[in-house]
């Protein structure tokens, strides 16, 4: 009877052991060995709408992972999920029993449109001017590494303004002397 106890005891140790992992943030990009035009699109993030989808137990960490990828687009109509951090839940193999997974998946859904051919881009970009990037990235602060760049190149540019106009005084200067 005690031997029962014990491996009744032992058994709901082992079984109750799980483990948790998070991924980071990824966005991969898979090239392809198919010619063909290539293809530019925008996408329109929804950023009103959180996606969170829960896969079912699974024989491993992947599967778990592209079933909830899957389901989340498949369940809320959208092309892409952006910024997909997934909570993968294992649970320890003994014996035969157990070593499944599930994963869920948090983030945000978005549509494809505008879509273009990679010449047709190009020619957009030839439209913009690099000074509207600088402007609008000292309004809304998108980059501190630009932000940075920009602060230094104008403190020194600024710092050779002081010589340019410390220059004309001195010359003025001299020049109101010998008169």
């Amino acid at each position: 009877m005690k031997k029962i106890i014990t491996l009744g005891i032992f058994g709901i140790f082992l079984t109750s052991c799980s483990t948790v992992s998070h991924t980071y943030r990824s966005s991969d990009i898979v090239g392809s060995q198919i010619v063909a035009n290539e293809v530019v699109v925008d996408t329109k993030i929804d950023m009103e709408k959180k996606i969170e989808v829960v896969s079912s137990k699974r024989n491993s960490e992947a599967e778990a992972m592209n079933e909830a990828y899957y389901e989340a687009i498949t369940k809320n109509n959208i092309d892409v999920v952006i910024d997909p951090i997934f909570e993968v839940t294992s649970t320890d193999k003994i014996l035969f029993f157990g070593g499944k997974s599930t994963a869920k998946l948090t983030g945000f859904g978005a549509k494809y449109e505008n879509s273009r051919s990679k010449i047709d881009a190009i020619k957009e970009l030839k439209t913009i001017d690099a000074n509207d990037i600088q402007k609008f990235n000292s309004i809304y602060n998108t980059s501190e590494k630009a932000n940075h760049a920009e602060k230094k190149s104008s403190a020194g540019s600024s710092s050779k303004k002081g010589w340019i106009y410390g220059g004309v005084i001195v010359a003025a200067l001299l020049l109101i002397s010998l008169l």
